[in-house]
């Protein structure tokens, strides 16, 4: 691989690491004080952008940073990817760093040099994955098992809260539906039995007993998990195992993603392998 197309791959590489790091961060440490952050973005914003943080994104402000954490998961590991995948994660990590240009006050021009210094990405071929530069996966049984262990783990106390939801509302006051359409807990419990926990068993029942669609269940199963905690964020009162379970569900989503790609990658060597035509008798 030519000098300048291995630099490219390593700058690629960095600023999808960076955006998962930043996913990370904004789980564990902004989402508990969201309002907050957002309050000091508005003081930072140019005056239409500080109306639309005040107005718009400030009564929502956990769930507009869960949603920016998701946001930037995608991004991360798409960059860290190859072919369309990866040249469309560049394009969207450098439109996100001038959407966030008016929101940045004096830090702006941080912003717009980092997304000028990203263009020289854009026309590129990006033909190998971190993947691809680690060795490509030479342990697809711990991948299946780390799956199955963490459906299991997520499915599990899904039955524990949804049960415990429905029984007892596991001592939680009804004021903390206010924001919501319930007034009590037992439509919230059965709902989180039939968008988590159920789907997570499927998902650890199809990766255990290798369904051909089990990494798209895992897939779906990830991102229902993630998508229940965002809208959980934004209307019931936070509380800290929020953002591990938000990166939970990415976790699973992205280890599905893995175990999909890695499949397509096989299936081509598997064809070609049945195409060969047989060696002639000696």
């Amino acid at each position: 691989m030519p000098k300048a197309r291995r630099v490219a791959s390593a700058v690629r590489i960095v600023w999808g690491l960076f955006f998962l790091a930043a996913a990370v961060f904004n789980a564990a440490v902004t989402i508990p004080s969201a309002r907050s952050v957002l309050r000091a973005f508005a003081d930072l914003s140019w005056p239409g952008a500080e109306t639309l943080v005040r107005e718009v994104l400030l009564p929502y402000a956990a769930a507009v940073i869960g949603l920016v954490v998701i946001f930037e998961v995608v991004v991360g590991a798409m960059l860290l990817s190859r072919g369309i995948a990866a040249a469309l994660g560049l394009w969207l990590a450098t439109g996100w760093l001038l959407v966030l240009v008016p929101f940045l006050g004096a830090y702006a021009g941080a912003n717009v040099l980092l997304a000028v210094s990203m263009l020289p990405l854009l026309s590129r071929r990006h033909e190998r994955s971190l993947r691809d530069m680690l060795g490509g996966p030479r342990h697809p049984e711990g991948l299946r098992w780390t799956l199955i262990a963490l459906a299991m783990f997520v499915a599990a106390n899904a039955l524990y809260g949804g049960i415990g939801l429905i029984s007892s509302g596991l001592g939680m006051p009804l004021s903390w539906l206010e924001r919501t359409w319930f007034d009590s807990w037992v439509i919230p419990g059965i709902l989180l039995l039939a968008i988590v926990a159920v789907p997570m068993l499927v998902a650890s029942w199809a990766t255990w007993h290798r369904w051909p669609r089990a990494p798209e269940i895992t897939i779906g199963a990830g991102a229902l998990l993630a998508g229940w905690i965002v809208g959980q964020m934004s209307m019931v009162r936070y509380f800290f195992l929020q953002p591990l379970l938000l990166l939970l569900g990415l976790a699973i989503a992205g280890l599905g993603f893995l175990a999909f790609t890695g499949r397509r990658r096989k299936a081509p060597r598997a064809a070609r392998r049945m195409s060969r035509p047989p060696l002639a008798a000696t």
